[in-house]
């Protein structure tokens, strides 16, 4: 063998042995390219997956659902309280849309006092330095509306809108509230009730009075701009009356 010759089989050796590790090194691109590509389609569906889920979720919990007429009689929670008087709930808090305090230009009209946990706006508190005089509860029409105290039924008149009869005003007189009433306004009578009758003994929460009526048809109610819809809603005012004899 020649000397030329020994130096010609190391070099064959090495291109082999470089060709084998170009091979290897192929492989080893081609199968971590397609680990990649694997791992980036599972991180890919995986958050799709979780992100669809999260936006559903928080796209529901951004938007509550609407309210909607609910029968069943309301919690018991104080509203609004009075010399001897104390004005619970009128409808259940499930159908509420907004509660407001306001003024109202009624010279019988008796201050009220805002009380209890659930939120609520009020005129009085806002700078105005006006007087809280009307109770407005505002809830989808055909929500029942039940007795805010107890006591007895002395009067139920047709409520006017806009020279048209709306449905029908009951007053109350409180239980151990001589010379005052409390009216509960913007009433229609519920097809499952009886209606309200004057000389009936009615029991906070627990009697019906009717259902709250629809008048936006009729007139622009200011309760839209705090409740986000029609603004339907029963108002509650508690006045002075003379003593009957």
């Amino acid at each position: 063998m020649s000397t030329q010759q020994r130096q010609q089989r190391p070099s064959g050796h090495r291109i082999w042995r470089n060709h084998q590790r170009r091979q290897r090194n192929r492989r080893a691109l081609v199968t971590a390219g397609l680990s990649a590509v694997v791992v980036a389609m599972i991180v890919v569906v995986l958050v799709w997956a979780t992100g669809g889920a999260s936006s559903t979720t928080s796209a529901a919990s951004s938007t509550p659902a609407s309210p909607v007429p609910v029968n069943t009689p309301p919690q018991k929670e104080l509203l609004a309280q009075a010399p001897l008087v104390s004005i619970a709930l009128p409808i259940n808090a499930n159908a509420i849309t907004a509660i407001v305090f306001r003024s109202i230009p009624d010279p019988a009209a008796i201050e009220l006092t805002p009380t209890g946990p659930l939120h609520r706006y009020d005129e009085g508190a806002s700078g105005s330095a006006l007087p809280d005089l009307e109770l407005d509860v505002g809830a989808p029409a055909g929500t029942l509306v039940y007795s805010p105290v107890d006591g007895q039924i002395i009067g139920v008149y047709n409520n006017i809108v806009q020279g048209q009869v709306q449905g029908y005003r009951v007053l109350i007189a409180p239980q151990g509230a001589p010379g005052v009433a409390l009216s509960v306004t913007h009433l229609v009578a519920h097809p499952g009730t009886a209606a309200p009758q004057v000389g009936q003994a009615v029991i906070s929460g627990v009697t019906p009075l009717g259902q709250v009526i629809d008048v936006s048809g009729v007139e622009t109610q200011n309760m839209s701009q705090f409740s986000g819809d029609a603004g339907n809603h029963v108002a509650v005012e508690l006045q002075r009356i003379a003593n009957s004899t």
